[in-house]
């Protein structure tokens, strides 16, 4: 029985080394001349800084991971959750999407932080300065909705 709980924590152990190295080098992008925060519509606007702000760490390759980002298992689900909000939804990507995708992303942008459903109240809980506040979510809608009519 001492041999099987030895050799459970000695995996847990190996897991938390090697595993945490591996998320980092897959999640964690370095800044550079593509950085979506510098890029139009984002570029000096209000919305678009409450939009990295509050949704840039999972809809862009801009991704900080927290300290409990690097361990493992811990690291493999945010892995997971960064990678699915990036496949939905990702900022720095926007000047490679069509017109049409542009429109579906703007509106969609409102209706899941006018829901509440974006950001997930599992990263509100950990990230506070990820929550919209009422003025946030209309700013964001009023903002995606001039986008839209200035790009027509």
């Amino acid at each position: 029985m001492k041999l099987i709980a030895l050799t459970i924590l000695l995996l847990l152990l190996a897991l938390i080394a090697f595993g945490s190295s591996l998320s980092r080098k897959q999640t964690t992008a370095t800044p550079d001349v593509r950085d979506y925060r510098y890029a139009d519509p984002f570029r000096g606007s209000e919305a678009g800084n409450t939009l990295a702000r509050a949704c840039g760490n999972c809809h862009s390759n801009q991704t900080e991971l927290p300290w409990y980002g690097h361990v493992a298992p811990i690291s493999w689900w945010i892995k997971s959750h960064v990678r699915e909000g990036r496949e939905e939804l990702n900022f720095s990507e926007w000047t490679r999407y069509s017109a049409l995708e542009r429109y579906n992303e703007l509106q969609s942008i409102c209706g899941v932080v006018s829901n509440g459903r974006m950001p997930p109240a599992s990263y509100r809980l950990l990230h506070p300065e990820s929550r919209l506040e009422a003025e946030d979510k209309k700013m964001i809608c009023a903002w995606a909705a001039n986008e839209w009519e200035r790009k027509k």
